[in-house]
C-alpha cells in the first residue's frame, strides 16, 4: 500500500543537469524526510514526493533524471518560464505542503525537515523559507517587503544604500550583514512580506484558495506577485523567514546571458505595478529604472545592454 506524501519538493531544471542532480543528492541526505512511498511506513519521517519539471533541457539532463526511481520527472517541450513550470507541477503534487526548489541549492543540516517542523506548528504563518547563504557560506538575501513608489526609487537609485535608510522604509531588498551597513535583517526570524522561490514552503490549502503563479511572468518576480495575492486573500497570515535551517544558493545558474537577472527584475517589478498598484505609479517606476541603468552604465556596462532591453 502506498503512502500519500506530506511534502511535496517541486524542482525546475533548465541546462543545469549536474547541479540538479547535486541537489537532489543533499536532498537525500536530510534525515527527516523519506522518499520511499511504495510501502506503508511506520517511521517518523515525512513522506515526501519530489517532482522534478526539466524546461526543455539542451544538456544530458532528462537521460540522467529519468533513471532516478524516486522521482517524478515531467519533460517540457519548451522552456516557458519559471511560474509555468512550477505550475504544471502543482496542479499534480499530492502533498499537504509545497516546497518550490531551485535546482541549484545544496540542503543544509536537514533543512527541509526543519522548515516544515516549523511551518507545521505555527498555523499563523503560511509559508516560510530557509536562510539561504553563498556558495562561501555568507548569508545572501532571501526576499523583503512589497513594492512600493518610495522603496522602488530608492531601490532602482540606491539610495537604499545609504545608512539608516532601511529603518526609515520597509526596503523592497533588504541588505545582507556583509553590506557596509551591517544590516541585521538576515540574522534573526522575522516576518517579511515575500521570499524568493530558491526556497519557499507553503500550505497546499493557500495555493489551493489562490492560485498558482501568474504565467505572464518568465523569471524573477513571480515569487513577489504571488505572495501578494497571498497577502490579498489572507492579511492576517504571516511569512517567515528562518535563520536556523539553511541552504546553499548558488544563483544564476539558469540565466541565459549576464543582463538577463538585471532585466527581468526590472521587468518583474514593472510588471507587479502594472497589475497591483495605481495606473499613474507605472510612468514614473519606467522613470526610475530607465534613470537607474543610465547612471550604473558609467560603473558597469551590463547596465547599458540592460536599458536597451527595458
Amino acid at each position: 500500500m502506498k503512502t500519500n506524501p506530506l511534502l511535496s519538493i517541486i524542482i525546475i531544471s533548465f541546462n543545469t543537469c549536474q547541479i540538479t542532480l547535486d541537489c537532489l543528492k543533499s536532498l537525500k541526505a536530510d534525515k527527516g524526510l523519506e522518499f520511499d512511498l511504495t510501502k506503508t511506513s511506520t517511521s517518523s519521517k515525512i513522506p515526501t514526493e519530489v517532482i522534478v519539471v526539466d524546461n526543455n533541457s539542451h544538456d544530458d539532463s532528462v537521460a540522467k533524471l529519468q533513471n532516478i526511481n524516486w522521482i517524478k520527472l515531467i519533460k517540457n517541450s519548451q522552456n516557458s518560464g519559471f511560474g509555468k513550470a512550477n505550475n504544471r507541477a502543482l496542479k499534480i503534487a499530492r502533498g499537504q505542503y509545497f516546497l518550490l526548489l531551485n535546482s541549484d541549492t545544496l540542503i543544509l543540516h536537514s533543512a527541509v525537515s526543519q522548515s516544515l517542523i516549523w511551518l507545521s506548528a505555527h498555523p499563523e504563518a503560511h509559508i516560510c523559507t530557509a536562510q539561504l547563504l553563498n556558495a562561501n557560506k555568507s548569508i545572501q538575501a532571501s526576499g523583503g517587503f512589497f513594492p512600493n513608489l518610495l522603496n522602488v526609487f530608492a531601490w532602482s537609485l540606491g539610495l537604499d544604500d545609504l545608512p539608516l535608510f532601511n529603518y526609515l522604509i520597509k526596503p523592497f531588498h533588504p541588505h545582507t550583514p556583509s553590506f557596509y551597513t551591517h544590516d541585521n535583517f538576515f540574522l534573526k526570524d522575522h516576518r517579511q512580506d515575500w521570499v524568493t522561490g530558491a526556497f519557499m514552503l507553503l500550505r497546499r490549502s493557500i495555493y489551493e484558495s489562490v492560485g498558482g503563479f501568474d504565467e505572464k511572468y518568465f523569471m524573477y518576480g513571480e515569487e513577489v506577485e504571488w505572495s501578494y495575492r497571498m497577502h490579498l486573500k489572507f492579511p492576517q497570515s504571516q511569512c517567515w523567514y528562518l535563520v536556523s535551517p539553511q541552504i546553499i544558493h548558488l544563483g544564476g545558474a539558469s540565466a541565459l546571458k549576464r543582463s538577463d537577472p538585471i532585466v527581468r527584475e526590472y521587468q518583474g517589478a514593472l510588471s507587479f505595478f502594472k497589475k497591483h498598484r495605481p495606473l499613474w505609479q507605472i510612468f514614473f517606476v519606467k522613470i526610475f529604472f530607465q534613470t537607474s541603468c543610465f547612471l550604473r552604465s558609467f560603473i558597469n556596462p551590463i547596465y547599458r545592454q540592460a536599458q536597451k532591453e527595458l
